[in-house]
């Protein structure tokens, strides 16, 4: 995959790279039956297509090891709860710090609005070779998210194909590997999905950093709605 097929692939994805990143500037929504939520008020009437789900689309089913909690996580199976997932890689320089800080204090304020047993958080990285069970908890430890609560799952494919499938292919959100070796980086788009219990896609947030209020919001909105 070269850089100019991120932007192909992505079928007007608007990006820009930063410390070797990409973000995603602009994107569409459509109106569907099986959102709870009204449709997103930047409306992108361009009649574009994404890569990634977005408003009113089924979120594709995942399977994933969660190595800290050495268990399975299946999207397919949870239907009771909402979901909110991006992916990123630890060793990101950019992009990737602010991102995972906004969601892991969506998880703290999920806590504090006691929402937080009708919500998972799914960090899923498409750096599995060099993001181990030890990095992921360093990780956790730096942006702070609790991982004892139970609901926040890093997510490691089993390898580089795996990644590629489940967040290129499946999740739609683009990357490539830049330069090997222990300091190699990924361009990547940066996108975070709000996912309710029914699995259908309410927000697909774009940007390194989402709007944390709106976030938790949104989600206590979607949870209310669904009970």
């Amino acid at each position: 995959m070269h850089r100019r097929s991120i932007l192909a692939t992505g079928a007007s994805v608007g990006t820009g790279l930063v410390a070797g990143c990409l973000t995603e500037r602009i994107a569409g929504d459509e109106t569907a039956d099986e959102a709870v939520l009204e449709p997103p008020e930047e409306e992108h009437a361009h009649g574009d297509d994404y890569a990634y789900p977005t408003y009113g689309d089924p979120f594709p089913t995942i399977e994933l090891q969660d190595p800290l909690a050495e268990t399975t996580v299946d999207t397919g199976t949870i239907d009771d709860e909402c979901l909110v997932c991006t992916a990123f890689y630890a060793t990101c320089p950019a992009e990737c710090i602010p991102l995972m800080n906004a969601i892991a204090t969506v998880q703290e304020q999920s806590v504090e609005r006691e929402i937080d047993d009708a919500v998972r958080f799914l960090a899923i990285t498409f750096d599995p070779d060099r993001d181990t069970p030890e990095e992921l908890r360093d990780h956790a430890a730096m942006v702070e998210a609790d991982l004892e609560r139970g609901n926040w799952h890093y997510l490691r494919p089993a390898d580089a194909a795996e990644a590629e499938s489940v967040v290129n292919d499946d999740l739609g959100i683009l990357y490539e590997r830049e330069g090997d070796g222990p300091m190699a980086e990924f361009a990547h788009i940066t996108v975070t999905f709000l996912v309710n219990p029914d699995g259908y896609v309410e927000r697909s947030y774009r940007g390194e950093s989402p709007d944390v209020d709106r976030i938790s919001d949104d989600l206590e909105a979607v949870v209310d709605a669904m009970e």
